[in-house]
């Protein structure tokens, strides 16, 4: 059997991003389409973070307006209501005090009984940073700081610490996050790749096109050698699927010229053979749309490649999030 094929074969799980920002976000609406994706087998729901209205790609991908609740307060909500189903974030990012985060974590694992995944990153909004008191910090020091803060609140007892960004003098959190708390980084870099190892025990890949993402993975399992051990392997491409073809292509139109101009399509991403984002097609890997079949068809191909958990994210057609997460139950997680 080829690599390919023990790939495709292996067991692949399913989360879904929570409509929970956007031009007309519906609080029951949020909190029934978790309870339905619990029903229908996903293994996780997830959410966002964002602070300022700075949107770095643009309304379009904000799911057309500037409203976002918070992901902390979304995911207890959500643990209220729902009792199997994992709760992450893809990915807090360090606008809050890491001392305040362990207290906030620790309650939120508490009331959701163990279900929390916490994914981290640096985050990308400079208006974030600054509306926190930190303009033009030096993310990559102030998030080392902030892990480390959090690394010592997770092995238990007082937390002492005396940085550039953060200090703590002997403070206990009770209740404190647990010690083996699922984390994930989040990033589509290299460098991502790399502090996924070095920080937890998954990385999220964000979108990234499927080339790209085998380029992407070829690092993974050379990290994985080093350190001896795998990490799980998440992405989260912007999903729409309806029953015809030609209502999800319509739908999605907007969102390829939006992917194939942003800040990594332009710089980072390697082409497909015509030399530009056009297409669905060449954005395969972080675009899924089409019908059930069509996008089974492409999850099979993140799976050849080696992602584990695949997160339907839905903020192109929210609207129809409901219809959606009921085609992608019944007729593609069962293909699974």
């Amino acid at each position: 059997m080829s690599g390919s094929e023990r790939n495709a074969d292996a067991r692949v799980t399913f989360g879904l991003l929570l409509p929970h920002f956007g031009s007309d976000v519906d609080v029951g609406g949020v909190l029934e389409l978790a309870r339905s994706a619990e029903r229908y087998g996903f293994s996780c729901v997830w959410v966002r973070d964002r602070l300022t209205a700075a949107a770095p790609h643009g309304l379009l991908l904000e799911a057309g307006g500037t409203c976002f609740l918070d992901p902390l307060l979304t995911l207890a909500s959500v643990a209220s209501v729902t009792s199997t189903v994992g709760l992450g974030t893809a990915v807090l990012t360090p606008t809050r005090h890491p001392v305040k985060l362990l207290q906030d974590l620790g309650t939120l694992d508490r009331l959701a009984a163990g279900r929390l995944r916490l994914g981290v990153g640096l985050g990308v909004s400079e208006a974030d940073m600054a509306s926190v008191g930190v303009p033009g910090a030096d993310r990559k020091e102030l998030f080392t700081e902030y892990m480390d803060v959090l690394g010592r609140g997770l092995r238990g007892g007082p937390v002492t610490y005396d940085g550039t960004y953060f200090q703590a003098d002997a403070v206990t959190i009770e209740p404190a996050p647990p010690a083996d708390l699922p984390i994930y980084y989040g990033g589509t870099s290299r460098a991502a790749v790399r502090r996924a190892f070095t920080y937890g025990e998954g990385w999220i890949a964000g979108r990234l096109p499927l080339d790209m993402f085998a380029e992407r993975m070829r690092l993974v399992r050379k990290l994985a050698g080093e350190h001896g051990r795998d990490i799980d392997v998440v992405t989260m491409p912007i999903t729409v699927v309806h029953e015809d073809s030609v209502t999800a292509r319509h739908t999605v139109r907007d969102a390829v010229t939006r992917l194939a101009e942003s800040a990594e399509g332009s710089t980072s991403w390697l082409r497909p053979p015509s030399g530009r984002f056009e297409t669905i097609e060449d954005l395969s890997g972080l675009l899924i749309a089409g019908n059930p079949q069509e996008c089974a068809a492409e999850v099979r191909k993140l799976a050849e490649v080696g992602v584990r958990h695949i997160v339907f994210d839905l903020r192109v057609d929210f609207p129809h999030a409901h219809e959606s997460v009921a085609l992608l139950g019944e007729q593609v997680l069962p293909e699974f």
